[in-house]
């Protein structure tokens, strides 16, 4: 019979209406409500390496970028969009900070900072479809590694 720290709880697990995205700009943070998505990823780069004598080819790690995407709901241009234009227009990118928290109903907070984030790709201005909510897609490359400021744990999952 199992014990009760190797059952999941399930009321510790979260869905997306439990997280939420800020940003910094101009020293001023604020809460991305008009997003309906975003993702972090990882992406690790590696090279092969065979050593002579050895049928395994074996993945070496070389480096690390990270990306932050996400589509928010047309209903403002000042937070992001704007200083964005304006900083081109004077001949530079701008770069961004964000924040990234997700609240367990017990509240508990996972709350990782995704920093000095330039865009990166195809940036939307603006993309409308008839009868469709108007949104606009950003997608950020991160030129600082995220930081877990505050991490959780389970109340009833062991970790080791």
């Amino acid at each position: 019979m199992p014990q009760n720290n190797e059952i999941l709880n399930v009321t510790e697990l979260m869905s997306g209406k439990d997280g939420r995205l800020f940003v910094t700009v101009g020293g001023q943070t604020y809460f991305l409500a008009e997003i309906n998505q975003y993702s972090v990823t990882m992406d690790v780069a590696t090279t092969d390496y065979q050593p002579v004598g050895s049928i395994m080819n074996y993945g070496i790690a070389t480096g690390v970028t990270f990306n932050l995407t996400y589509t928010e709901a047309v209903v403002r241009d000042d937070v992001t969009l704007a200083p964005m234009l304006e900083a081109i227009n004077n001949g530079y990118v701008p770069t961004y900070d964000f924040q990234g928290v997700v609240t367990r109903m017990d509240g508990t907070e996972e709350r990782i900072t995704f920093n000095n984030a330039v865009p990166n790709g195809t940036v939307g201005l603006q993309s409308l479809t008839p009868g469709e909510i108007i949104t606009r897609e950003q997608s950020y490359r991160l030129n600082s590694i995220p930081k877990l400021i505050q991490s959780m744990a389970s109340n009833y999952l062991r970790a080791f």
